[in-house]
């Protein structure tokens, strides 16, 4: 088990750190994947907590004890619930795997913690629980959905008896906060059985004694009840945008359902997203320019103006036009070839006349696709 000194930070965010001989830390502060991402253009890989990973690591933790770090706004919920299993199995081997929410803890990240003997949160931290959804992209029929639903409906049963499990709570309560989608900060968190107890209940504004190396940016820009307290964080990233600026007085307090309410409130922030975002999307199209070839405008020019789409995705478009001009190319050939007569010259098999076979339309079967 490597010590702090040898600790590689090549994966920030996802990080085992064996404290002393009595106990190991192990860092969540990513989102939870089935896998690691590979970023397109260096080929690097992401930071994601995977359960390969995180049962590779697990597996070589040698102390009694096992301390999780939570900074995560969740993820992929199969793959949560494969490493909560895991939490669970080691607890039944003996392990004492207690957990601490060092900043946000929320969606499937709150079934890794509720694994665990014990949570602990920063009054100043958060937590948060909501019903599972699903990404979907391209035509659906209406048992398409119904499917789909029955799936949500069946993965929200699963969450259900983890948090009950946790908390004591009615499992219909826990359903309607799941349908809410409920934040809390760590003391309603504690008063609502989702953790057992305050860090640092000396002082409440004393900052998670979490590794500085690991901090990541959040990203909550799918939730919908974010609280205004955690827009104006510098552990919140919103669709790519992080706000490093002071707080404004009064903001904390409150409401703010539209972009005019939030300009006027975070000003700063407006003006930081919009200018992220004219700046990704700028990269956006310089990419798409990149790799256009000629001819292919219609798909070029949507991707760019109509939907928005990456270069990868122009790509593969390009591809599969390709593919289907080729198809069309060949069956025109073989039209052709039809209407013209030709297999009808050679009198035995398409022979010559001197009875070898005819090398040019031995040429031409060659190019066409094989039929029965």
């Amino acid at each position: 088990m490597p010590n702090n000194e040898n600790i590689s930070i090549s994966r920030m965010a996802w990080n085992f750190s064996q404290i002393n001989n009595d106990t190991t830390e192990i860092f969540i502060y990513d989102v939870i994947a089935d896998k690691q991402r590979t970023d397109w253009w260096t080929g690097e890989k992401g930071t994601e907590v995977t359960p390969t990973l995180f049962n590779e690591e697990l597996g070589k933790v040698t102390t009694p004890n096992i301390c999780i770090r939570v900074n995560s706004g969740g993820g992929d919920v199969m793959s949560a619930e494969a490493i909560r299993t895991a939490i669970r199995e080691k607890r039944q081997e003996g392990k004492n795997i207690t957990c601490k929410v060092d900043g946000f803890c929320g969606s499937a990240a709150v079934g890794i913690a509720a694994a665990c003997e014990k949570i602990s949160i920063p009054s100043s931290g958060y937590l948060m629980i909501h019903d599972p959804v699903a990404f979907g992209c391209g035509y659906f029929s209406a048992s398409d959905f119904q499917k789909g639903l029955s799936m949500l409906e069946k993965i929200k049963e699963g969450i259900i008896n983890a948090y009950a499990e946790k908390t004591g709570k009615d499992k219909q309560e826990i359903s309607q906060l799941m349908t809410n989608e409920t934040w809390w900060t760590g003391e309603e968190a504690v008063k609502n059985g989702f953790a057992d107890n305050i860090m640092f209940e000396k002082s409440d504004t004393e900052e998670s004694e979490g590794n500085p190396e690991n901090i990541s940016l959040l990203d909550v820009s799918m939730y919908r009840n974010i609280p205004v307290s955690l827009i104006d964080r510098n552990v919140v990233n919103m669709a790519g945008f992080s706000n490093t600026k002071n707080k404004k007085e009064g903001v904390e307090d409150m409401e703010i359902n539209t972009v005019e309410e939030l300009t006027t409130a975070c000003p700063e922030l407006v003006k930081e997203i919009a200018n992220s975002a004219a700046t990704a999307e700028r990269e956006r199209i310089q990419n798409i320019e990149n790799i256009a070839p000629s001819g292919y405008d219609d798909i070029i020019n949507k991707a760019k103006y109509e939907v928005p789409v990456s270069a990868a995705d122009v790509a593969m478009q390009i591809l599969q036009k390709l593919r289907k001009q080729g198809v069309a190319y060949l069956a025109d050939v073989k039209a052709d070839i039809a209407d013209s007569g030709v297999g009808n010259v050679a009198t035995s098999g398409q022979e010559g006349a001197d009875g070898d076979a005819d090398p040019y339309l031995a040429a031409i079967d060659s190019e066409l696709p094989k039929t029965n």
